[in-house]
């Protein structure tokens, strides 16, 4: 069976359901292939025994205006929830214990989270000298901070960070690539302050200026992915096999396995959204595949997000913020904890609390083939030190991630490189999603909206 398409997008993740979304609604015809049972990859929810859980992230940080519209569009904006205020603070464990990260600079001074010295330091930030631009483009996460804000920063507050959105290493990660707005700070700035003030006041100077905040829906941010799913309905081809890729004059066939039935797809636009790994694994024409091949490898670290449910009365912690995120300096054996039933209403069952817990990630592999029993009590023995947890858990459920977070390392600029010259060459491909523009759920969502949009008069 042969099908001629408009578009043919691989990859039913996030980005893939954006632009498969976008095109469909410029009445476009398109078909969205992917190999797995459910869309919106890692982003899933699911309800039982009164809690809700989730398997991938746990919340959405609005990245632009843009996002709310598309929710809205979707007829979601009923279901959207806003964080909860009692869940505005971010602690990060220091001496065993959780201390909240400071929300201003008159806080600041009087936080226990970092020494005087480190206080004094932080002064000197603007004052620092700024490297060259060949010197400062694959300067890692660690060597930037350490050099402007000194090593307590690092430890103590980049460190925690980059486990909690990475599952990374700041010493591997580079900064340009995993955080290119700091990096512009100090191009633009000479400084992180002055270049942060100077970003500010232009977003203000050209009305673009946007407070991003955290949101899920009632049932979970696997809400956002289903509903996609529902608008694009049988362009969307779930359990789907793609068995070989061919390019010619400027036209490509996709061959692909759907429950057993062989479909040949053509059009002139091919969508891929998949993880890096995933790319490479396709069955390209030779002379892509030969690329690809020689392409650096993204690390993939794995990651477990066990969910823990309790009776409100074990643990002593009021629980009043978004969680608490663990140095590797603290040898815990977690990244950290998510209070997931203060962030969003009825996460829990009544008189009982939810936590999430992050486990592994690139500076704890040890922990990547652990059992669950033995993952579950090394978390509640970390849990006991920093909460007060006083017995075991009512729920306990465990998903595993074996490659979990692309990390943006120094392979990160050859590996865009090398996709970016065979989009050029190679007419109607456009590759998107967390292993090109960004790692973050809004990331992937305004990357399905770049490739939309690139392709708006195709």
């Amino acid at each position: 069976m042969d099908s001629v398409k408009d578009a043919i997008i691989i990859g039913a993740g996030i980005a893939g359901l954006t632009a498969s979304y976008l095109l469909s609604k410029k009445g476009k015809d398109i078909v969205t292939l992917d190999k797995s049972d459910h869309p919106g990859g890692p982003i899933s929810s699911y309800r039982e025994e009164g809690y809700l859980v989730e398997r991938g992230p746990n919340s959405l940080l609005l990245p632009d205006p843009w996002v709310e519209t598309l929710i809205a569009d979707l007829g979601l904006t009923e279901e959207l929830l806003e964080t909860s205020e009692f869940a505005k603070k971010r602690f990060i464990i220091r001496n065993g214990k959780p201390i909240p990260v400071p929300g201003s600079p008159l806080q600041a001074i009087f936080s226990p989270l970092f020494s005087f010295k480190a206080k004094i330091g932080f002064l000197g930030e603007p004052f620092r000298r700024r490297l060259p631009d060949t010197e400062a483009a694959s300067e890692s996460v660690a060597d930037f901070v350490t050099r402007r804000m000194g090593q307590e920063f690092l430890d103590y507050a980049i460190n925690p960070f980059v486990s909690g959105v990475y599952a990374g290493d700041p010493e591997e990660l580079v900064l340009r690539h995993a955080f290119p707005l700091m990096y512009g700070f100090e191009r633009d700035g000479g400084s992180i302050i002055r270049g942060a003030m100077r970003y500010k006041k232009r977003k203000r100077q050209t009305g673009s200026e946007y407070k991003k905040r955290s949101i899920s829906f009632k049932n979970g941010l696997g809400t956002l992915p289903i509903r996609l799913a529902e608008r694009l309905g049988k362009r969307l081809s779930l359990n789907t096999h793609v068995k070989e890729i061919e390019y010619e004059e400027k036209r490509w066939t996709i061959r692909a396995e759907i429950n057993g039935e062989q479909i040949s797809f053509h059009s002139r636009t091919l969508i891929v959204c998949i993880p890096s790994h995933a790319i490479k694994l396709l069955p390209w024409p030779r002379s892509i595949s030969e690329r690809i091949e020689k392409s650096p490898d993204l690390p993939y670290p794995a990651v477990h997000s066990l969910a823990l449910g309790f009776k409100r009365e074990q643990i002593q912690h009021p629980l009043d913020g978004f969680g608490a995120l663990a140095p590797t300096k603290e040898r815990l054996n977690i990244l950290g904890a998510l209070f997931s039933s203060s962030l969003y209403p009825d996460r829990a069952p009544k008189g009982n609390v939810l936590l999430t817990v992050m486990m592994g990630g690139r500076q704890r592999p040890g922990l990547a083939q652990t059992s669950r029993e033995s993952l579950e009590s090394m978390a509640i023995e970390d849990l006991r030190t920093l909460l007060g947890l006083e017995g075991k858990p009512t729920f306990s459920r465990l998903v595993t991630w074996p490659k979990a977070i692309p990390q943006y390392i120094r392979n990160f600029g050859p590996w865009k490189e090398i996709i970016n010259s065979i989009e050029e060459e190679y007419e109607g491909l456009e590759c998107g999603g967390s292993a090109i523009d960004g790692i973050a759920m809004g990331a992937s969502i305004m990357s399905g909206r770049r490739i939309a949009e690139s392709l708006e008069n195709f």
